[in-house]
């Protein structure tokens, strides 16, 4: 008689057991347990040291985050506070109507002029579309007497005080490396780059008016020259030639304040009185020599400027249907 065996499982247990092992024999794949709610209750807890180290990490981060936002609001304000100030840096005369012009003298002086550009449009162009390309900067007071002070491009004063020397030996006008490299005016529009400053312009007869231009603070443009300009500081005193006192001029504009007018006259002051004039043009330059540091001209209108081209525009006619430029030796 056969013994019986005690198995610890049952039938249907062992063969629950071995289809289990042969499933996990045929497609390879190991078989992880997942954690029981016991076992996840059990996983150990930070220590205090972790914790407080965690804690001051989020501190931190909060701390820059807040420092961050506060600097980007602080920098907001400031920026507030200063665009005024930085836009006044920008364009002094920012609340003026008018076109304005900033001299700055080597002196310490400034003369701050309107230009009458919708009234004197030739010649106040002429003026800003120079002073727009720096043509003034750098350049000396050539001549003070007769009640003008006139300036306009020599960078030095002449050579002599001969009065029939008009050799503009220190001026720009004569210098073939300063016109060539004037590129406001294209070299291939001349056969001499020297004669980019050769030409005349025409000027409305109201406006070479003497109880016009001899007001104190006036600023004139030189009619006989392309780049001349002049100050009548007026209250002359010395006994001069007429065709000195009188050499036709044009306006441009007229002076902003009384400081400009105080500012001529002191310049004046400087020159002393020539008591000996004849005739031809002379050089009378304040004492010590007054250099022209810069000038600077605001509140443009842009439609005009952005792109503006000198030569067309005196090829044009002014509103009267003048041409503006009567001669123009050298022009291609």
């Amino acid at each position: 008689m056969k013994q019986k065996r005690n198995y610890s499982l049952t039938a249907k247990e062992r063969k629950q057991k071995r289809m289990a092992e042969q499933n996990k024999q045929a497609d390879g794949k190991s078989y992880v347990s997942k954690p029981t709610v016991e076992q996840k209750s059990a996983a150990p807890e930070l220590s205090a040291e972790a914790q407080m180290a965690k804690s001051q990490t989020q501190s931190k981060r909060m701390t820059i985050i807040v420092g961050c936002v506060i600097g980007v609001a602080i920098l907001l304000i400031i920026a507030a506070l200063l665009a005024p100030v930085i836009m006044h840096v920008v364009n002094p005369y920012r609340g003026y109507d008018d076109v304005i012009a900033k001299f700055t003298l080597s002196n310490g002086m400034e003369l701050e002029y309107v230009i009458d550009e919708d009234e004197y449009d030739t010649t106040a162009t002429n003026f800003i579309f120079l002073a727009n390309n720096k043509y003034f900067d750098n350049t000396v007071f050539y001549d003070a007497q007769g009640g003008w002070l006139r300036f306009g491009g020599y960078v030095d004063q002449p050579l002599s005080n001969n009065t029939s020397d008009y050799k503009r030996s220190n001026h720009r006008s004569d210098s073939e490396d300063y016109c060539k490299g004037f590129g406001a005016l294209p070299n291939n529009r001349f056969s001499k780059v020297t004669e980019k400053f050769g030409y005349r312009l025409y000027t409305r007869p109201d406006d070479r008016n003497d109880n016009l231009v001899k007001q104190l603070g006036t600023l004139t443009y030189r009619t006989d020259t392309a780049t001349e300009f002049q100050f009548y500081y007026g209250d002359y005193t010395e006994t001069v030639p007429t065709n000195i006192s009188n050499i036709e001029c044009a306006m441009v504009g007229h002076a902003l304040n009384e400081q400009t007018k105080k500012n001529l006259k002191s310049i004046r002051a400087m020159a002393a009185i020539n008591s000996h004039l004849s005739d031809g043009y002379l050089w009378k330059p304040p004492t010590p020599n007054i250099r022209i540091e810069s000038v600077k001209v605001y509140n443009l209108n842009s439609s005009k400027w952005a792109d503006f081209d000198f030569l067309k525009y005196l090829e044009g006619k002014d509103s009267d249907g003048n041409q503006r430029y009567t001669s123009w030796y050298g022009k291609a």
